[in-house]
C-alpha cells in the first residue's frame, strides 16, 4: 500500500469511527412547491455513529458529514454518483464563505438581502399543538413539530442541520442562511423536530413546504446505502470544489428544465 492510499484509508477510517453514545436514526424529506402533489426534491438522511450520510435522489449526490471536534474542523465529503467524483469542504471553509456573504448582504440595498444578513422574527410556540411560528415582513416559517423519540439525538441533528444549511447556501449561491439558522435554534430551544416546514416569502404567491419523517432506527436497506457511500469514498476520483459544484449546479438546472 503506497503512502497516498494509506493516508486515504486512515482518513476514511477516522470518518466512519464514532462515539459510542451517538444515536442512529433516519430522516426522509420531500419538498413541495405550492399545491403541487409531486415533490420537487426527495432525500434520505442517515445518522450512524456520529457520521451523517445525506442521499439526494435527483440529481444523485451524497454528502457525508463529520462534525468538528477535538480541535479539528468538521468536513463534508460530496459524492457525485453519476460522474463518480468526490470533493471535500471543511466547516472552516464554509464558515469563512458564509461570513463574507453575510457581510456583503448587509451592505446591499435589497431589503431581502439585508434581512437575510440579520433576520428579526416574531416567534411563537404552542406547546399543545406543537406549532412553531417565526414571522417577519420578509419571510415567515410555519412549522409543525413533534417531540423526538430519542431526545439525546437532538444536538447531533442540530449540528448537522446548521452546517447543511450553510452548505446548501454555497451550492445554490443563495442568500445568507441566517433565517434558517434561527429556525434551527428555535427547534433546539423547544426540544422538538420538524414534521412540516412551510416557508412564505413576501411578494411570492406560492409557498415552499418540506415534509420530514423521522425514524429512530436504521433498516437493513439504510445500512446498505451507508456501505455504498463508504465504498464510494475510496473509489471516486477527487476533484476541485468548483469543478464539482459546477457539475452539481448543471445537473440541478437540467432537472428543473425537465420538470417544466
Amino acid at each position: 500500500m503506497n503512502r497516498c492510499v494509506a493516508c486515504l484509508a486512515f482518513s476514511i477510517l477516522a470518518l466512519v469511527s464514532s462515539a459510542a453514545l451517538a444515536e442512529d436514526f433516519r430522516i426522509a424529506t420531500e419538498v413541495f412547491f405550492g399545491e403541487e402533489e409531486k415533490p420537487i426534491s426527495q432525500s434520505t438522511t442517515l445518522f450512524q455513529g456520529g457520521v451523517v450520510y445525506d442521499f439526494l435522489d435527483e440529481p444523485k449526490h451524497i454528502a457525508v458529514f463529520r462534525k468538528p471536534g477535538g480541535g479539528r474542523s468538521g468536513r463534508f465529503i460530496l459524492l457525485d454518483v453519476n460522474r463518480r467524483v468526490r470533493t471535500e469542504l471543511s466547516t472552516d471553509q464554509l464558515a469563512g464563505a458564509m461570513n463574507k456573504l453575510k457581510n456583503w448582504a448587509a451592505r446591499q440595498r435589497d431589503p431581502f438581502l439585508k434581512f437575510a444578513a440579520n433576520p428579526q422574527f416574531e416567534e411563537t410556540f404552542d406547546r399543545e399543538t406543537g406549532q412553531l411560528l417565526l414571522a417577519s415582513h420578509e419571510e415567515s416559517y410555519t412549522i409543525k413539530t413533534e417531540t423526538a423519540d430519542a431526545p439525546q439525538a437532538l444536538a447531533e441533528y442540530r449540528e448537522f442541520l446548521d452546517w447543511y444549511s450553510r452548505l446548501n447556501t454555497l451550492i445554490h449561491a443563495g442568500p445568507p442562511p441566517e433565517p434558517r439558522l434561527q429556525v434551527n435554534a428555535a427547534l433546539a430551544r423547544y426540544q422538538v423536530v420538524p414534521v412540516t416546514v412551510e416557508l412564505a416569502r413576501a411578494g411570492e404567491k406560492e409557498k415552499l413546504r418540506a415534509e420530514h419523517q423521522f425514524t429512530w432506527l436504521l433498516s437493513k436497506k439504510d445500512q446498505g446505502k451507508i456501505e455504498d457511500a463508504r465504498a464510494a469514498l475510496v473509489a471516486y476520483r477527487p476533484v476541485e470544489n468548483e469543478l464539482y459544484l459546477e457539475g452539481l449546479r448543471r445537473d440541478a438546472a437540467e432537472l428543473a428544465g425537465k420538470e417544466k
